[in-house]
C-alpha cells in the first residue's frame, strides 16, 4: 500500500524530502497498527504521526460500539470545555455526525473533506456553524475506519480559520492509512483477555441522571464498572465529567423517546463498551416512571455482557466469513461435521476447509477452544478452567 500511494517518482524534486517524510509515517502508523495497543492509545500515537506530515490544529478521534455506532471512547484537543462538549454530544452527533458517518461507510468514502460535504461553502454545515467557527476552525477531514464490514472508530483533524484546505496528497495519505486503522482498532477490541472471576463483583450497577444530566444517585457497583470503563473526573457526578458511553446512552434515550426524526426511532440506547481489564460491559437506558412531584429520570444500567451480546461481535471481529460464520454456530451446537455438512449443503470437505481457515483466523487448534474463544473469553473468562 505504501508504495502504490507513496511512490517517490510521482513527485518533483521539491517534494522528494516531503514524500520521503510520508513514508516513512506511513510505515510507522503501519507499524502502530499492530503493535498491541488498545484502541485509544493507538488513536493517540497515530495523531502525533499524522501532525509530522498533515498540519492542524484541533481534532477529535473516537472508538466506537460497531453495533450501536455510538462512541466508546474520545480523544479530543483545542476543541473547547463544557459547552462545546455538550453542543456535539447533545445535539451535533446525533442530528449530523452520525448521518455522515453511517453515509461514509455505506457510500465506501472512508475520508470526506467537510468543504465537500458543505457543497463548497463551511456556512452551509451545522457543524461548522455550531462548533468551528466558534472555536475560530475551518476546514476539518474526517475519516472512518471500519473493518469486516463494521465501524470500530473515527477521526476529525481540524484546521484554524484562515489556514488552506486539506490537499489532495494529504487526504490520500490519511485514506492509505484507514484500512491499517480499521483492522487495528478491530484487533484492540480483541487483544486482551478478561481477567475478572465471577463473583459478586458481576453486580449490575445503577446510575440516576437528572433531566440536567446530573448523578442524582448511583449504586456502589455502578461506580466500580464506571472506573473500569475510563478514569472518572474530580467533578463526574455533576454530569459534565461523566464517561463518554453515558452521555452517549443518556442522549440516545431522549432522541428515541422523543424522536425529532425517523431516524431518531431506530437509535438504541444500548452500547457495549471494552473495560480495562479486558471484559466487555453493556449500558442500557431507560427512564423511571414520573410521578406527581417529580419528572421522570434517566436510569442507566452497567453490567457484564451476557453472551449473546458479545458473541456476534467477536465473530465479526475475526474477520470470518458468512459461511464461517454459520459453521462456528453449528460448532457451538455441537454438531459433528457430517451434520454441518447435510445442514449447508456442502461436501464434508468442504466443511474441513471452512475449519481449517477459521482455526487460522481465530489462532485455535481445535473445536473446543473455538467455543472457548469466540463465545466465553472476555464474559466468562474462568469457565473452563
Amino acid at each position: 500500500m505504501a508504495e502504490t500511494c507513496y511512490s517517490r517518482g510521482r513527485f518533483g524534486k521539491g517534494l522528494v524530502v516531503g514524500a520521503v517524510i510520508e513514508e516513512r509515517v506511513f510505515s510507522e502508523v503501519k507499524r502502530l497498527c499492530c503493535a498491541g495497543l488498545d484502541g485509544p492509545a493507538l488513536l493517540g500515537e497515530v495523531i502525533k504521526r499524522l501532525r509530522r506530515v498533515v498540519p492542524f490544529e484541533a481534532y477529535c478521534a473516537s472508538t466506537t460500539d460497531p453495533a450501536s455506532g455510538l462512541v466508546t471512547h474520545s480523544l479530543a484537543a483545542e476543541m473547547g470545555g463544557a459547552k462545546e462538549a455538550a453542543i456535539f454530544f447533545n445535539h451535533l452527533y446525533f442530528e449530523y455526525d452520525m448521518d455522515q458517518l453511517r453515509e461514509m461507510a455505506r457510500s465506501r468514502r472512508p475520508v470526506v473533506l467537510l468543504s465537500e460535504s458543505a457543497d463548497g461553502r463551511l456556512e452551509n454545515s451545522p457543524r461548522y456553524r455550531e462548533l468551528l467557527k466558534p472555536l475560530g476552525l475551518a476546514h476539518e477531514m474526517s475519516s472512518i475506519f471500519t473493518a469486516g464490514g463494521l465501524m470500530w472508530g473515527s477521526m476529525d483533524l481540524i484546521r484554524e480559520k484562515g489556514r488552506p484546505d486539506y490537499e489532495p496528497r494529504e487526504i490520500m495519505l490519511l485514506k492509505c492509512m484507514v484500512p491499517h486503522l480499521g483492522i487495528g482498532l478491530r484487533a484492540a477490541a480483541l487483544r486482551s483477555q478478561a481477567s475478572v472471576e465471577r463473583s459478586g463483583a458481576d453486580v449490575p450497577g445503577v446510575l440516576t441522571l437528572d433531566h440536567q444530566g446530573c448523578v442524582v444517585q448511583h449504586t456502589p457497583a455502578a461506580e466500580h464498572w464506571l472506573q473500569e470503563i475510563e478514569d472518572l473526573e474530580p467533578g463526574w457526578r455533576e454530569g459534565a465529567g461523566l464517561p463518554t458511553t453515558v452521555r452517549m446512552v443518556a442522549r440516545a434515550l431522549k432522541r428515541a423517546l422523543s424522536p425529532e426524526t425517523d431516524r431518531d426511532l431506530n437509535n438504541v440506547p444500548c452500547l457495549r463498551v471494552r473495560a480495562r481489564s479486558g471484559r466487555w460491559l453493556t449500558l442500557y437506558g431507560s427512564l423511571s416512571e414520573p410521578t406527581s412531584y417529580s419528572p421522570g429520570e434517566t436510569v442507566i444500567v452497567i453490567q457484564p455482557a451476557k453472551p449473546e451480546e458479545v458473541a456476534w461481535l467477536n465473530v465479526a471481529a475475526y474477520a470470518l466469513s458468512p459461511r464461517e460464520e454459520e459453521v462456528v454456530k453449528l460448532i457451538v451446537r455441537g454438531a459433528s461435521t457430517r451434520q454441518i455438512s447435510q445442514t449447508l449443503y456442502i461436501s464434508e470437505y468442504t466443511v474441513q476447509n471452512h475449519l481449517s481457515n477459521i482455526f487460522e483466523k481465530v489462532g485455535v487448534r481445535n473445536r473446543r477452544e473455538i467455543v472457548k474463544r469466540v463465545f466465553f473469553d472476555n464474559i466468562y473468562p474462568t469457565l473452563f478452567g
